[in-house]
Formats: structure tokens, C-alpha cells, sequence
């Protein structure tokens, strides 16, 4: 038998509520899909709701199956595959739409809003932030309430009589789901993120610099990691964000070298110790960020010889380690005659003038210092600190800036003091990283931002090894001293709320909300094997596995699940009746069983009046026990103690 070409058992409302859940949910994926995939639900959408509204005929299973057909081709040509985040999420949603579209059958709409429950998952595929999180909340709500609507036979419920009880539901699992997160065993790896789609995250640095990159993540205020130090923090000109050094030159850009061989940590002097946590963001690249200089190696991390923190996979989820650095430090002074070769190459046909000028300086005094002197003189004396400076040649740039220009951000200092020194026979490499922070007043946290991007330089001297040098504090030292917003002030700069009311309300919105996203980030987005094994450690238990977490699992479902049971049975037991009313229809069996029933529709003076004529011999007890029964249910009331001398009279009232 062949279905109808409408179903009337789908009630219209219901329906409407079935397709504003769906495209509440598909919703926040509009920005990040093509804009087919948008237009094609609406579409979809709308004509489903048309279907359902005007009673017409249901699109033919020849077309259903062509534009399921040119959807799937279409993602294919998108992608070109069908796999992975976007491309996976974008068939799903294109599916869900088309079985909305044929939905006939009771049975076709518990497994569309089922779909709608998946749907909710695979938005934090791409973002699992607090307003997210409240949104999906808020979509699961909306698709429970369309299923009660659908399971409210014979009509259509209205938007409270959804909501409440869906509302009720959502409340009772919210200590299993509790139980769930706590106790599910964690494995290591992405709670939602796939790996190879971790490419969206970026640190805003690369492996790479050039003239006037870095400055550009100066327009972006994004978190690149946050730090809680476990004691007091380091002076602000201290706190550099080792990451990746670049030792290749060609004439413009600096990189990475091909081949830096892992070590041991080993400095000749080591002291001032501090300690740290860093909570870092998803960047998909292996480096990791520790001060100057690191004291130890975390775990699943490895050292380089230039003291580069490397992880050994890509950090494509929110990552936190804990770290121990020395800020007054001495190392590398039997550094091999290999790096060092690698410390002093440069292209002798690129930036002819400025190495001349640093042959110059190493001629008239070969002293180390005296050169470093000389070059910090000219950084200070002839050159300004911008975020906007002029193109430099591409050919020369650093001959263009030290000649000319004289206007430069961190990478134009770094760049060009390294290059100085090289041509003077120092070895030197750059180093980049961040510099500095924004404190957080509320929880004295550390906030590393993408503009706090920085790069510095390290010389090789002998007798005292790599060296720290910051060209940029020659030229301007807010910059290391209270970061880049005390360097260029707010001209520039992207507005913010802090910046624009650093000490008023606004700040304290903002700082408020970064405390919430930060515990958020480490306690829910970021509770991972080591988060797990911390949370039972500080409850007592040090050493847990799986199979223990597994036990506690299932008591927890056990308990929860009686919890919740027991309170359902008590709420729908039937209320307690008034005491009197009690009393009374106790009085009334006993005179039954003695061969004298009331009549339902007979009062309770009328029955006294007949008991006082039947049984004389109790009439003064039944006068009583009626009189106070008919004050209680009818009169003034009575009090508990009254109550009490009812049941009492009921008690030893014996029918004679």
C-alpha cells in the first residue's frame, strides 16, 4: 500500500516547530559552509513547511533522489571529498533537510529530530565557547518540546505546555550528564576537534620572518595562551615567550633551520627559578612557549638545541603543561663550531650597506660589546618604534630600513641587528615568541595575545655564550617595560574594551568574562586524561584507571538514575487527604460494618439524625465525633490538637 500524498496525522503546528528547531540548530554552521549549503536549507525548509500548510502532494521519490544526487556531487566538487569537518558536516546537514522533506510517518519524525540532536554535536566540531554551549542548550530544549508537541495526541499543545515539561526533562539529566564528564575514561587526543581540521586554529607566528609580518598580528587581540604562575610573577621585562629561533638568512627572510638537532637542557649558571602553568590555544604546530630559559622538558615535549619546546604532535586541542624556567641563566658556551658556523652565514650580494657597516664597526674595535654598544647607540639615537612602517626594498630591505626608512616594528630590529653582527663576525639568530602579557585583576592570570607577538635576538660571545639581545628596548622600552599598548597607545591599535575603559566597568565585564572563559577552557573544553587524573588526585584518589572510573560510572547511572525515579514516584503519588475527612470516613466504615451505611448522598446530620434512632446506645459518641468533624470540614477549623482528639474519638468509637 502506498503512503498518501499528505499525511494528516502531522499536525501543522507540530510540524513548524520540527523545521524552526532544525534551522535554529543548522544556523550558526551559515557562516562557516558555503552559501549554497544555506540557501539549499532554507529552500528545503520552506517547502516542506508549504507541503504541510497548503495539504499539497509530496515531491515525487525521482526527485528526492536527484537532489539528494546533485547535493552529494555538489559537496564533492566543494571539497573534493565527502570526509573530514566541513566537507562531513555539510552532507549531514544537506541529508537532514532532504529527510524532512519526505517525512510522512510518526516513526520519520522522532528519527529527523534524533538527526536534530546529532546536529547540535557537530557544532562544536568547529566552536566550544560559552555562548555556543548555551545556544546548543537552548536547541536541544526547542527539540525535546517539539517532541512532546508530537507525543501530545489530539491536539496541539501551546508553547508552555512544550517547554515546561521538556524543560523538567532537561533538569533531571543534568546530574547524569554531570556523572558522565566526570567519570568517562578520557583518551588523549581532541574531545571534538578532528585532528586533520585542526589546520583552522593558528598561532600567528610561522616558521618564517620577514620585514612587517609580525606586526600585522598586532590587529588581532586573540589568545594565543594564558599563564597562572604558582608564586610571584617575573617583572614584566622579563617575561619572554620563547618559541621558534630562525638561524637561516637569505637577505629578507628569516627561517627556521633545517636540521636542529634535540638535546638536554644544560646551562653553566641556572638561578631565580619560576613556576608556571600555561594553558595553550589549539595552533596545530608542534612548538610550545616557556620563558627564558626552560629548566625542564613536559611531558610528551622535547628540547632542541637552541632551546625550542617541541611537542611531539601537533597541538591541535587546548593543551596545558607546567613548566619551570631560570630567569637568570648562562648557557651555550661550548656551543659546537657548527651552529656557530650557521650564526654568522649570510648573502654577501644582499644589504651591501649594511655589511659594510658592520665590518666597519668589528675593524676600528673587534670587542663583542663594543659592537653590540655601537649598534644600540644608532637603534636609540636615529630610529622610531612604529606599527605602520614604509616598504623596504625587497631586494635590500635592511640596507632600505638602516639608510633610510628608520621606522620599523620588533622584526625590522631583530632582523637587521642580527644581520649587523653576523657581518661583524658575531654569531646571531632571531628568536620570536611573545613578550609580556595582560594581567587579569581578578585572578592575577596572565594573558598572552597574538598581539603580543615579539622578536629578539641572541649573539654568541665567547666566554659567556648566547646572549639576550633586545633591540627593540633601544628604541623603545615601554615596549618590553608594559607591552605594545604602552608603546604605540591606543592610535593603531584595535579597539577594545579594556583599552577603552581600562578602569571602569566595561574592564570589569571583560575581565569577569575572561576569568569565566578561562575556567571554562580548563574545566570543561579542556578536561582531558591530565585534568581527570588531577580532579580525583585532589579528591584523594592519586592513582585511577579506567576500570575504576568505569565502576564509579555505572554506580553513579544507578544512583542517579533511583535518585530521579524515587522523585517521579513521589511526585505523582496522590496528595495526602485532610486529617478530618480521614477521621470521618474511618467513623463511617465502622458504622457500616455494623449494618449501618450512609447514603452517598446523605449529609452529616442527616446520617447523625438516623445512627442517633438506630443505635441509641452510642448516639453521645457519634453527636461528638460529628460536631467536631462538621467544625473542621464546614466551620471555623481546627487545630492540630483538635485534629489529634478527633482521630482520638474516631479511634475508640465502638458501633453498639
Amino acid at each position: 500500500m502506498s503512503a498518501p500524498p499528505y499525511s494528516p496525522h502531522l499536525d501543522v503546528r507540530n510540524l513548524l516547530w520540527l523545521l524552526a528547531a532544525m534551522l535554529f540548530v543548522v544556523a550558526p554552521h551559515m557562516s562557516r559552509l558555503p552559501n549554497w549549503v544555506g540557501i539549499f536549507v532554507v529552500v528545503v525548509l520552506a517547502w516542506r513547511a508549504w507541503i504541510s500548510w497548503a495539504a499539497i502532494h509530496f515531491p515525487s521519490r525521482a526527485l528526492v533522489v536527484a537532489v539528494t544526487i546533485a547535493a552529494s556531487v555538489g559537496t564533492y566538487l566543494q571539497y573534493g571529498h565527502i570526509t573530514g569537518r566541513e566537507a562531513g558536516v555539510t552532507l549531514l546537514i544537506v541529508m537532514a533537510a532532504l529527510k524532512l522533506l519526505e517525512m510522512r510517518t510518526q516513526r520519520e519524525v522522532v528519527l529527523s529530530i534524533y538527526l536534530g540532536f546529532f546536529l547540535v554535536l557537530t557544532n562544536f566540531l568547529f566552536s566550544q565557547s560559552i555562548p555556543l554551549g548555551v545556544y546548543m542548550l537552548a536547541c536541544v530544549w526547542i527539540f525535546i518540546g517539539t517532541l512532546v508537541g508530537f507525543n501530545r495526541v489530539g491536539r496541539s499543545p501551546t508553547v508552555m505546555e512544550r517547554l515546561r515539561p521538556a524543560g523538567a526533562l532537561l533538569v533531571q539529566a543534568l546530574p547524569l550528564m554531570a556523572a558522565f564528564f566526570i567519570l568517562f575514561p578520557r583518551v588523549h587526543g581532541p574531545l571534538w576537534a578532528l585532528p586533520q581540521d585542526a589546520h583552522g586554529a593558528s598561532t600567528g607566528l610561522s616558521e618564517t620572518m620577514t620585514p612587517g609580518n609580525i606586526a600585522k598580528l598586532i590587529q588581532s587581540d586573540a589568545v594565543a595562551f594564558r599563564v597562572h604562575f604558582l608564586g610571584e610573577r617575573p617583572p614584566y621585562l622579563l617575561l619572554y615567550w620563547r618559541g621558534p629561533v630562525l638561524t637561516e638568512f637569505d637577505g629578507s627572510t628569516w627561517r627556521m633551520a633545517p636540521v636542529s638537532p634535540s638535546g638536554a637542557l644544560h646551562y653553566s649558571t641556572a638561578r631565580n627559578a619560576t613556576r608556571y602553568a600555561v594553558t595553550m590555544e589549539p595552533n596545530n604546530k608542534n612548538w610550545l612557549f616557556a620563558l627564558d630559559v626552560p629548566a625542564a622538558v613536559p611531558p610528551d615535549a622535547y628540547s632542541l638545541v637552541d632551546l625550542q619546546l617541541r611537542s611531539r604532535r601537533p597541538v591541535d586541542q587546548r593543551l596545558r603543561y607546567e613548566m619551570t624556567s631560570w630567569l637568570d641563566y648562562r648557557y651555550g658556551e661550548d656551543a659546537g663550531p657548527l651552529s656557530l658556523q650557521w650564526a654568522t652565514r649570510f648573502d654577501e650580494n644582499r644589504n651591501p650597506r649594511t655589511v659594510a657597516l658592520g665590518r666597519q664597526w668589528a675593524r676600528e674595535n673587534p670587542d663583542p660589546h663594543a659592537i653590540l654598544d655601537r649598534a644600540i647607540q644608532l637603534y636609540n639615537r636615529e630610529f622610531t618604534y612604529t606599527l605602520d612602517p614604509p616598504l623596504l626594498d625587497p631586494r635590500d630591505p635592511y640596507d632600505d630600513f638602516l639608510f633610510h626608512s628608520k621606522r620599523g616594528f620588533c622584526e625590522h630590529y631583530a632582523g637587521s641587528f642580527a644581520l649587523l653582527m653576523r657581518a661583524a663576525g658575531i654569531p646571531a639568530r632571531v628568536v620570536t615568541g611573545y613578550q609580556g602579557g595582560e594581567v587579569n585583576p581578578f585572578n592575577d592570570e596572565l594573558i598572552v595575545r597574538q598581539a603580543d607577538a615579539h622578536a629578539w635576538t641572541e649573539i654568541w660571545i665567547r666566554g659567556e655564550g648566547w646572549v639576550r639581545v633586545d633591540p627593540t628596548a633601544a628604541v623603545s622600552p615601554l615596549r618590553v617595560e608594559g607591552g605594545v599598548n604602552a608603546a604605540l597607545g591606543p592610535i593603531g591599535m584595535i579597539p577594545s574594551l579594556i583599552a577603552a575603559d581600562r578602569f571602569g566597568l566595561l574592564a570589569d565585564v571583560s575581565y569577569g568574562w575572561q576569568v569565566l572563559n578561562s575556567q571554562w577552557d580548563q574545566w570543561v573544553v579542556g578536561y582531558n586524561v591530565d585534568r581527570q587524573r588531577q580532579f580525583f588526585s585532589d579528591l584523594g584518589f592519586p592513582s585511577i584507571d579506567w576500570r575504576t572510573l568505569g565502576f564509579w560510572l555505572v554506580v553513579s547511572v544507578f544512583l542517579v538514575g533511583g535518585a530521579v525515579t524515587a522523585g517521579l514516584l513521589v511526585r505523582d503519588r496522590p496528595p495526602r487527604r485532610e486529617a478530618s475527612l480521614v477521621a470521618w470516613d474511618r467513623y463511617c466504615r465502622k458504622l457500616a460494618a455494623a449494618g449501618l451505611a450512609r447514603a452517598p448522598s446523605e449529609g452529616p446530620m442527616d446520617y447523625l439524625e438516623r445512627v442517633k434512632a438506630t443505635k441509641p446506645g452510642c448516639a453521645a459518641a457519634a453527636e461528638e465525633i460529628t460536631g467536631r468533624y462538621v467544625r473542621a470540614r464546614y466551620g471555623d477549623g481546627a487545630t492540630r490538637e483538635e485534629l489529634r482528639e478527633l482521630a482520638s474519638r474516631v479511634r475508640d468509637f465502638r458501633p453498639a
